[in-house]
Protein backbone atom coordinates (compact mmCIF):
# COMPACT_ATOMS: atom_id res chain seq x y z
CA UNK A 1 0.00 0.00 0.00
CA UNK A 2 0.77 3.74 -0.72
CA UNK A 3 2.36 5.28 2.77
CA UNK A 4 2.61 8.85 3.35
CA UNK A 5 4.86 9.47 5.54
CA UNK A 6 4.60 12.58 8.11
CA UNK A 7 8.04 13.60 8.52
CA UNK A 8 7.97 15.29 4.99
CA UNK A 9 8.87 12.59 3.31
CA UNK A 10 6.19 11.53 0.46
CA UNK A 11 6.28 8.24 -1.37
CA UNK A 12 6.34 8.10 -4.68
CA UNK A 13 4.54 4.74 -4.62
CA UNK A 14 1.33 6.42 -5.26
CA UNK A 15 2.78 8.45 -8.45
CA UNK A 16 3.76 5.25 -10.12
CA UNK A 17 1.23 3.90 -9.85
CA UNK A 18 -0.82 6.71 -11.57
CA UNK A 19 1.53 6.97 -14.16
CA UNK A 20 1.79 3.41 -14.71
CA UNK A 21 -1.86 4.08 -15.13
CA UNK A 22 -1.63 6.47 -17.73
CA UNK A 23 1.31 4.45 -19.84
CA UNK A 24 -1.34 1.77 -20.24
CA UNK A 25 -3.79 3.95 -20.97
CA UNK A 26 -1.67 5.90 -23.97
CA UNK A 27 -0.77 2.54 -25.07
CA UNK A 28 -4.04 1.70 -25.53
CA UNK A 29 -4.20 4.73 -27.60
CA UNK A 30 -1.29 4.32 -29.48
CA UNK A 31 -2.91 0.92 -30.26
CA UNK A 32 -6.74 2.05 -31.31
CA UNK A 33 -4.50 4.79 -33.01
CA UNK A 34 -2.48 2.53 -35.54
CA UNK A 35 -5.02 -0.37 -36.22
CA UNK A 36 -7.59 3.25 -36.93
CA UNK A 37 -5.03 4.55 -39.40
CA UNK A 38 -4.01 1.15 -41.03
CA UNK A 39 -7.88 0.82 -41.64
CA UNK A 40 -8.59 4.19 -43.18
CA UNK A 41 -6.10 3.26 -45.29
CA UNK A 42 -6.99 -0.21 -46.61
CA UNK A 43 -10.65 0.94 -46.47
CA UNK A 44 -9.34 4.42 -48.79
CA UNK A 45 -7.20 1.46 -51.15
CA UNK A 46 -10.11 -0.75 -51.67
CA UNK A 47 -12.52 2.21 -52.30
CA UNK A 48 -10.28 3.94 -54.89
CA UNK A 49 -9.38 0.83 -56.80
CA UNK A 50 -12.36 -1.22 -56.90
CA UNK A 51 -15.48 1.62 -56.71
CA UNK A 52 -13.08 4.26 -58.24
CA UNK A 53 -14.50 6.50 -55.76
CA UNK A 54 -12.71 7.95 -52.39
CA UNK A 55 -13.39 8.96 -48.90
CA UNK A 56 -12.98 12.57 -48.76
CA UNK A 57 -12.22 12.32 -44.92
CA UNK A 58 -9.31 9.95 -44.99
CA UNK A 59 -6.14 11.92 -45.40
CA UNK A 60 -7.64 14.19 -43.06
CA UNK A 61 -7.97 11.18 -40.10
CA UNK A 62 -4.93 9.51 -40.85
CA UNK A 63 -3.45 12.59 -39.83
CA UNK A 64 -5.46 13.00 -36.78
CA UNK A 65 -5.08 9.69 -35.87
CA UNK A 66 -1.27 10.02 -36.63
CA UNK A 67 -0.58 13.11 -34.76
CA UNK A 68 -2.33 11.76 -31.73
CA UNK A 69 -0.69 8.39 -32.26
CA UNK A 70 3.02 10.39 -32.41
CA UNK A 71 2.30 12.45 -29.20
CA UNK A 72 1.09 9.97 -26.83
CA UNK A 73 4.07 7.50 -27.93
CA UNK A 74 5.96 10.20 -26.40
CA UNK A 75 4.58 9.16 -22.98
CA UNK A 76 5.37 5.54 -23.33
CA UNK A 77 9.45 6.34 -24.77
CA UNK A 78 9.35 8.77 -22.27
CA UNK A 79 8.22 6.65 -19.52
CA UNK A 80 10.71 3.79 -20.47
CA UNK A 81 14.01 6.26 -21.33
CA UNK A 82 13.96 4.98 -24.98
CA UNK A 83 14.29 8.63 -26.19
CA UNK A 84 17.09 9.86 -28.23
CA UNK A 85 20.47 9.97 -26.03
CA UNK A 86 24.44 10.24 -25.98
CA UNK A 87 24.54 7.05 -24.61
CA UNK A 88 27.89 6.69 -26.36
CA UNK A 89 28.96 9.64 -24.35
CA UNK A 90 27.37 8.99 -21.32
CA UNK A 91 28.55 5.53 -20.74
CA UNK A 92 31.77 6.22 -20.85
CA UNK A 93 31.94 9.33 -18.43
CA UNK A 94 33.03 8.58 -14.68
CA UNK A 95 29.94 8.02 -12.72
CA UNK A 96 29.70 11.92 -10.95
CA UNK A 97 29.43 13.25 -14.33
CA UNK A 98 27.04 10.95 -15.32
CA UNK A 99 24.90 12.09 -12.51
CA UNK A 100 25.12 15.48 -13.89
CA UNK A 101 24.33 14.62 -17.27
CA UNK A 102 21.20 12.72 -16.05
CA UNK A 103 20.37 16.14 -14.44
CA UNK A 104 20.56 17.78 -17.75
CA UNK A 105 18.76 15.45 -19.52
CA UNK A 106 15.82 15.93 -16.91
CA UNK A 107 15.86 19.84 -17.04
CA UNK A 108 15.80 19.96 -20.85
CA UNK A 109 12.82 17.16 -20.58
CA UNK A 110 11.26 19.39 -18.50
CA UNK A 111 11.98 22.59 -20.54
CA UNK A 112 10.47 20.63 -23.43
CA UNK A 113 7.24 19.54 -21.64
CA UNK A 114 6.54 23.26 -20.11
CA UNK A 115 6.64 24.71 -23.86
CA UNK A 116 4.97 22.02 -25.47
CA UNK A 117 2.17 23.03 -22.97
CA UNK A 118 2.52 26.52 -23.30
CA UNK A 119 2.49 26.11 -27.35
CA UNK A 120 -0.87 24.60 -27.23
CA UNK A 121 -2.04 27.25 -24.74
CA UNK A 122 -0.94 29.77 -26.92
CA UNK A 123 -2.29 28.21 -30.26
CA UNK A 124 -5.59 27.50 -28.50
CA UNK A 125 -7.76 30.24 -29.52
CA UNK A 126 -6.56 29.90 -33.23
CA UNK A 127 -7.31 26.53 -33.01
CA UNK A 128 -10.53 26.64 -31.13
CA UNK A 129 -12.37 28.38 -33.81
CA UNK A 130 -10.24 25.98 -36.78
CA UNK A 131 -11.92 22.86 -37.94
CA UNK A 132 -10.78 20.25 -40.33
CA UNK A 133 -12.63 20.87 -43.41
CA UNK A 134 -14.03 17.12 -44.12
CA UNK A 135 -14.78 16.77 -40.45
CA UNK A 136 -16.43 20.06 -39.65
CA UNK A 137 -17.98 18.43 -36.31
CA UNK A 138 -14.03 18.35 -34.85
CA UNK A 139 -12.12 21.30 -33.88
CA UNK A 140 -8.55 21.66 -34.36
CA UNK A 141 -7.75 21.87 -30.71
CA UNK A 142 -8.08 18.22 -30.23
CA UNK A 143 -5.74 17.64 -32.98
CA UNK A 144 -2.96 19.11 -30.91
CA UNK A 145 -4.28 18.47 -27.60
CA UNK A 146 -1.97 15.06 -27.54
CA UNK A 147 0.82 17.72 -27.84
CA UNK A 148 -0.22 19.24 -24.13
CA UNK A 149 -1.02 15.86 -22.60
CA UNK A 150 2.63 14.33 -24.12
CA UNK A 151 4.05 17.68 -22.35
CA UNK A 152 2.07 17.51 -19.08
CA UNK A 153 3.64 13.87 -18.55
CA UNK A 154 7.32 14.55 -19.54
CA UNK A 155 7.56 17.62 -17.12
CA UNK A 156 5.58 16.09 -14.34
CA UNK A 157 7.28 12.94 -14.70
CA UNK A 158 10.87 14.70 -14.84
CA UNK A 159 9.80 16.59 -12.08
CA UNK A 160 9.32 13.64 -9.98
CA UNK A 161 12.34 11.64 -11.24
CA UNK A 162 14.47 14.83 -10.33
CA UNK A 163 12.72 14.78 -6.60
CA UNK A 164 13.21 11.18 -6.21
CA UNK A 165 16.68 10.83 -6.88
CA UNK A 166 17.14 14.27 -4.60
CA UNK A 167 15.41 12.97 -1.99
CA UNK A 168 16.63 9.21 -2.57
CA UNK A 169 12.97 8.17 -2.42
CA UNK A 170 13.60 6.16 -5.45
CA UNK A 171 14.85 2.94 -2.86
CA UNK A 172 11.45 2.88 -1.06
CA UNK A 173 9.59 2.18 -4.71
CA UNK A 174 11.71 -0.07 -6.48
CA UNK A 175 13.60 -1.93 -3.82
CA UNK A 176 16.66 -0.28 -3.91
CA UNK A 177 17.18 0.95 -7.41
CA UNK A 178 18.16 4.18 -7.46
CA UNK A 179 18.72 4.77 -11.18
Amino acid sequence: PATLYFDGRFSMKVYRNAMGLIKKAASAVVLICILGIITMMMAELVNRNVFNHSFRFATELCGFLFMWMAFIGLIILFDENRMICLDMIYTRVPENVQNIFWYITKIFSLILGVTMIFAYKSMYPVLSTSYFSTMQFLSKAWHFLPMAIAGGFMALDSVCMMLERLTGSREEVKGGDAA
